[in-house]
């Protein structure tokens, strides 16, 4: 019994893995094996970096045989990709205090560009970017394929957190200080509770727009009322030792409050478009001609109306309410036609795939002192060009490792089967190699591979079970040993908010409560 408590010899890469990358982590960050620097920031370099991350995306393009969907697959992982590499250019465009991510965040991030608002406020708009496809994907999930079971929760959870807890507990570190990851949960579970509810009426449109807009509201009067939240961690400063502050996350969560909605109603255009075939319709070109233009406009328009604010925090106050413009035109532009949306960058796809990992552990391998400095593998300012190319290798490979090991990690402690990992946000194993290679994805259409459910942030993955459903396996021809007994359990199984579930899940789940509960009441600096 205790052995399903700890992982098998399938396991062993894995968890080898992931271990000595939080080990590595932690000597590069809180010792004095490497040095650390303040960061510099040089316009020069940031528009010679930012350059040069688009001439390598642009030079490994690709192009698909077919028309692979609107925010297909293989785009969004680009998108996420060329995102991370410009924030890389700019030391802590955010500071530490508000992070962002992606190859555009990277380079933000690592040059401390955050002091520049005309920097700034783009990469604000890039962050809210990665919340719209946070909302589309799941929203696409839950109304193709209906399955709210507590497994699925479980594998987006675990995958999205697992690598930022252990972090926030090796490097004594905030986990809502990590930003990304705790505010990708939250929104997750805004949008699993406003589309759960009433879940049986989600064909009725009326019915799924009023629900969404109560979910607006409801959101909107929480966030406004900060009070209550902060009764909520206080709760959870006496009983668990968590010291979260209340005032910043709450100014984190406000200043995207509405972009996950829009990703929500842009979801369901989307699923209602192809189900009365607007494309078929004679006046359809005309209407696309005078949308792209309008979005051309619009990002025209974004880019005047940002750069005239007085400074960030002048536009941070607009920000909730513009940053929906250049998403959608911007995801507008990039699918106006069958050959744009089948073609994407091989290199923006390869760091998207593991988006999650780049941002979270760019906080101590890449840059120091959790975003405030730069690591120096090198020691001396002279080489620091050379100490940026060599980090980069190593903090990229790194991330691409431990995004595989987590979705194994993920696998085993979920319960799912062998190979039924969830493939989010950057795990990994053949599916992702293959990607990476140029391989075409097994389902190449944002309409073929909605109903396999959605990567963590959006993105497709497996089954939520592992591997086929279970009247899936039965259509297949399984043993009907295999599925228990008659159809009273297959009714079960197909209507229970528990379908699929491992049933060792919740003692694993509470195993690791109780740990967690201890490390905070004997070491409560750590949450």
């Amino acid at each position: 019994m205790l052995a399903n408590f700890f992982p098998g010899p399938d396991y062993t890469l894995p968890v080898s893995i992931f271990g000595i990358a939080i080990a590595l982590v932690f000597f590069a960050d809180r010792t004095s094996i490497w040095l650390k620097e303040h960061k510099d920031y040089d316009p020069w370099v940031f528009a010679f970096l930012s350059l040069a991350a688009l001439v390598a995306g642009l030079a490994t393009m690709k192009s698909a045989d077919k028309d692979l969907g609107f925010l297909n697959r293989e785009q969004t992982d680009e998108w996420k990709g060329w995102m991370q590499s410009k924030l890389v250019s700019m030391p802590s465009v955010v500071s530490a205090n508000n992070p962002t991510l992606s190859v555009a965040i990277l380079i933000y991030h690592y040059l401390g560009a955050s002091k520049v608002s005309g920097i700034y406020n783009p990469i604000r708009a890039l962050v809210a970017a990665y919340l719209f496809m946070t909302g589309y994907g799941h929203t696409t999930f839950y109304l193709k394929k209906a399955d709210f079971g507590f497994l699925r929760i479980m594998q987006v959870m675990v995958r999205l957190n697992l690598l930022t807890i252990v972090l926030a507990y090796t490097m004594n570190a905030d986990y809502l200080g990590y930003y990304f990851a705790p505010l990708v949960s939250y929104w997750f579970f805004v949008i699993y509770g406003t589309l759960i509810i009433g879940k049986s009426y989600n064909t009725n449109i009326v019915f799924l727009l009023l629900k969404i807009t109560a979910s607006i509201a409801f959101i909107t009067w929480f966030h406004n009322n900060e009070w209550i939240m902060a009764k909520m961690f206080a709760v959870l400063n006496q009983f668990c030792n968590i010291r979260w502050n209340a005032h910043e996350w709450n100014f984190r969560v406000t200043l995207d409050l509405w972009i996950v909605y829009a990703g929500m109603l842009s979801a369901i255009a989307y699923i209602k478009f192809r189900e009365l075939r607007l494309g078929d319709h004679p006046q359809w070109q005309t209407i696309q001609r005078g949308l792209l233009i309008l979005a051309g406009v619009t990002m025209i328009w974004y880019f005047a109306f940002e750069l005239t604010r007085d400074d960030k925090f002048a536009y941070n106050a607009w920000h909730p309410y513009v940053a929906v413009f250049p998403v959608l035109s911007f995801a507008a532009l990039r699918n106006g036609n069958a050959k744009l949306r089948g073609a994407s960058s091989r290199m923006f796809a390869f760091i998207g795939t593991c988006s999650l990992e780049t941002f979270i552990l760019q906080y101590h391998i890449w840059l120091a002192a959790d975003t405030k400095g730069i690591l120096l593998v090198i020691p001396g300012t002279r080489w620091r060009p050379l100490n940026m190319v060599l980090s980069t290798i190593a903090f990229i490979y790194l991330s691409y490792k431990v995004a595989n090991a987590t979705g194994d990690m993920t696998t085993w402690i979920c319960g799912s089967k062998k190979g039924g990992a969830l493939p989010t946000a950057g795990s990994g194993g053949a599916g992702q190699a293959a990607r990476a290679a140029g391989a075409p994805a097994a389902r190449s259409t944002a309409e073929e591979a909605i109903p396999l459910t959605t990567r963590v942030d959006g993105e497709e993955s497996k089954p939520a079970n592992g591997g086929e459903r279970w009247v899936d396996r039965l259509a297949n021809g399984a043993s009907a040993s295999s599925a228990s007994s008659g159809p009273g359990f297959r009714m079960f199984k197909e209507s229970s908010a528990i379908s699929g579930l491992n049933f060792g899940l919740p003692a694993k789940l509470g195993a690791i409560l109780a740990v967690m509960w201890i490390l905070n009441m004997l070491w409560p600096e750590s949450t």
